[in-house]
Formats: C-alpha cells, structure tokens, sequence
C-alpha cells in the first residue's frame, strides 16, 4: 500500500507540532510539510500536490471558506480534513464528518479518504 502524503497547516503553532508529532512515523502516512503561515502554506502545497491537506483551526467553529477553496485551487484532487479539536470533530471535504476521540481515529479517516478518492493524472510540462 502506498504511504498517504500528508501535508499539516495551521496557524497554531502548537496545534500543527502536535500533530505532526502524533502522524510521524506511522507506516502509511507520511508527513511532508507543516506549516504555520497560510500564505507560506499554500504555496508549498502547490509544489508538493499532497494527498491529504490537514487544517487546524484551533477552537474556530470552521475554517475560512477561501483557506479550503485556496487548497483546492493548489493541488486538485487533493483531499482537505479540517481539524476542528475544541469539539472532537474533523471535517473532511466534500462534506464527510467523523467524531475522533483519538490519533487513531484520525489515522483511519486519512486512509480511508486515500482509499475512497483516486489520484488525477498530472499533467506534466518540461
């Protein structure tokens, strides 16, 4: 199986670490950037086309609209969990949301995303 590439963006310095921290070094994930600075974020996730976007927020009720569609607007076919911990919940784009009591719970609703949703073929240019 195929490691998932996830990429970590928050402008919670302390949220981002953290789950970094809690992701790394598990055998079908693989971490290949956090962030803190959603511009600087964005960016890197245009270069690297991530498999799976992780967002947190915080205590925010929701992510802003425009960081989700910015994203998208990096790397299509990109997968995007908000991470919502104040309430245990994460959000998973297009609309799919899962309770996570713990780091396994968040593991398995990254590699369900990576089974449920086929890479696009990239175009490549020289």
């Amino acid at each position: 199986m195929r490691s998932q590439r996830i990429f970590i963006l928050s402008p919670h310095t302390l949220l981002a670490r953290g789950v970094e921290l809690l992701l790394t070094g598990r055998p079908v994930l693989r971490i290949v950037g956090t962030e803190t600075d959603i511009g600087e974020g964005i960016k890197r996730i245009c270069r690297l086309h991530p498999d799976v976007v992780i967002l947190g927020n915080g205590g925010q009720p929701s992510m802003s609209l425009e960081e989700v569609s910015s994203v998208f607007e990096a790397s299509p076919g990109t997968a995007v969990v908000v991470l919502r911990p104040a309430d245990n919940l994460l959000h998973v784009y297009q609309d799919d949301e899962v309770t996570v009591a713990n780091v396994e719970d968040l593991v398995q609703a990254i590699r369900r995303i990576g089974q449920a949703r086929p890479r696009p073929s990239r175009r490549w240019s020289a």
